[in-house]
């Protein structure tokens, strides 16, 4: 079998070289298809938030609610500074709006901001929530007050990249009520 393999390498280099490059492109298109499939999104941002309204006074939940997010294309980008030896700054800041625009992939900002605020907690998961990463922040007695329609995550406290946004239907944030969002965001395969 060996010496027939050699009889046939040495048939012709020509017939060698062809199947060498063959061999090699054809493996070459295969590691290229997989990378491009990684980067069709077969890596996923996901999320989702909990809004939470209650009395200042007395900490009585009035209303909790959980909707969709969208990572926005900024947001994306900025995954992948994170996984690089970039040196943006992290998630940091959650921002509540009025704004009633449906969230995009090119947002960058929020409609109408009206309250920014630190987060108060950014915790990953464990075990088979390693994959999650679960973002608090709290809006007090007073802060924020208005008709809140909508809201981001940023990694400034006055600009920087918003990584993702969400519109939910009006959320009547008074002088006494306090309101708490929790941000989880899933990576996952698609």
């Amino acid at each position: 079998m060996i010496k027939g393999f050699l009889n046939w390498i040495k048939s012709g280099v020509t017939t060698f070289v062809q199947v060498f490059l063959f061999i090699g492109f054809g493996c070459w298109k295969h590691i290229r298809t997989e990378f491009f499939k990684f980067l069709e999104g077969r890596v996923k941002a996901s999320g989702e938030v909990r809004i939470v309204t209650w009395d200042g006074k007395t900490g009585v939940i009035k209303s909790e609610d959980v909707y969709p997010n969208l990572v926005v294309d900024v947001g994306t980008q900025h995954v992948a500074d994170q996984m690089s030896d970039k040196s943006e700054a992290s998630m940091s800041h959650m921002a509540i709006g009025t704004g009633t625009t449906a969230a995009a992939g090119t947002d960058t900002a929020l409609e109408t901001e009206l309250s920014r605020k630190v987060l108060g907690s950014k915790t990953q998961g464990t075990g088979a929530d390693a994959n999650k990463v679960v973002y608090i922040c709290e809006w007090g007695a007073g802060e924020g007050t208005g008709a809140i329609t909508e809201a981001g995550m940023f990694n400034d406290g006055t600009a920087g990249k918003m990584f993702c946004r969400t519109v939910f239907p009006v959320k009547n944030q008074g002088s006494g009520d306090g309101l708490t969002m929790t941000w989880t965001l899933t990576i996952q395969r698609s």
